[in-house]
């Protein structure tokens, strides 16, 4: 599928937009002026001009992380750190295209403060009723912004709340499942918003902080990734779902070891159904219980699939 220009750029950058101060207005005498001081100051090139430009990764460096021992130049692999005791948040979503929840294991290891900032604001309740603002297919959901909560488009991707999250940059390559919090493009400006990655791009990493990565509802992410959206920015930013995606409710639900045992005791429920309902068919020779039995097939797949993070596990192997 062929893209303009802009929206390719896009897909390279996960910047929150700013939005233009009021009454702005700039002189002749204050280019020059503007001019001369950038011309002796080089630490200010290509710093944020609030123009509301989503800025490329070619004209942002990478920023070092708050710890600089962190990130490492050796080169032993990146592992996914791994501990029952991970908080699990689950994001309750409603749409016009599909509803339901995505899990997400969260992992301090990788991004400490980001993960304490995330949990105290979902037990606040401050993600209920906002949306993603931002879908693009084949690369990220991105949500969490405050101002979406409105009726005003226009405004979706500027907001904010509270004092900004250090950098937590990390090893964690942002790979399809992957959860981070977006920034404005500059050191330590992490606030509220956070992306779901759709696919694998490594033109994040090293970028963002990242703070886990999906552990079941990814089939719900590529449903909402399918939504129409106002790609050219008419009635507000780019890539803005025509029709909201609501995120009724965050919240932390439990400790990782605990969901899973759940899940694969749901998992294991739906074998015996199925395998019943397929005994029983087999036994009236198909004539009765076969609209049952149908069912459980056609949803077979999806019960007896495991968990998103043994899926994504076993792609990476």
């Amino acid at each position: 599928m062929a893209f303009p220009v802009d929206i390719e750029r896009m897909r390279t950058t996960l910047s929150q937009r700013l939005s233009t101060p009021e009454g702005l207005r700039t002189g002749v005498a204050g280019i020059a002026l503007g001019a001369l001081l950038l011309s002796g100051i080089g630490g200010l090139v290509g710093c944020d001009r609030n123009t509301g430009l989503q800025k490329d990764h070619a004209s942002v460096k990478r920023i070092e992380p708050a710890n600089p021992d962190a990130v490492t130049e050796d080169d032993t692999p990146f592992e996914w750190p791994s501990d029952p005791s991970h908080p699990v948040l689950e994001i309750k979503i409603s749409s016009p295209v599909a509803s339901g929840s995505i899990l997400v294991e969260l992992m301090p290891e990788l991004a400490p403060g980001s993960v304490v900032h995330v949990v105290e604001l979902a037990e606040d309740g401050f993600y209920d009723g906002t949306t993603f603002h931002r879908v693009i297919p084949d690369f990220m959901l991105q949500g969490g912004d405050p101002n979406s909560r409105d009726r005003d488009p226009t405004n979706d991707g500027a907001g904010q709340a509270g004092r900004p999250i250090q950098d937590e940059f990390s090893k964690a390559p942002f790979l399809r499942g992957v959860v981070g919090m977006g920034n404005k493009g500059r050191q330590n400006s992490t606030s509220t918003q956070f992306f779901i990655m759709q696919a694998d791009n490594g033109g994040l990493d090293g970028r963002y902080n990242t703070i886990g990565r999906v552990l079941d509802g990814l089939d719900l992410v590529d449903q909402l990734a399918a939504v129409k959206t106002d790609r050219t920015g008419r009635w507000g930013p780019k890539d803005r779902p025509i029709e909201n995606i609501i995120i009724e409710s965050v919240r932390p639900i439990g400790q990782v070891g605990a969901i899973l045992a759940a899940i694969e005791l749901e998992a294991d429920a739906a074998k015996i159904e199925f395998a019943s309902a397929e005994h029983a068919n087999s036994l009236t020779g198909g004539r009765s219980g076969s609209s049952k039995a149908g069912s459980n097939s056609a949803n077979a797949p999806a019960s007896l699939g495991g968990t998103d993070r043994e899926r994504l596990e076993a792609e990476a192997r």
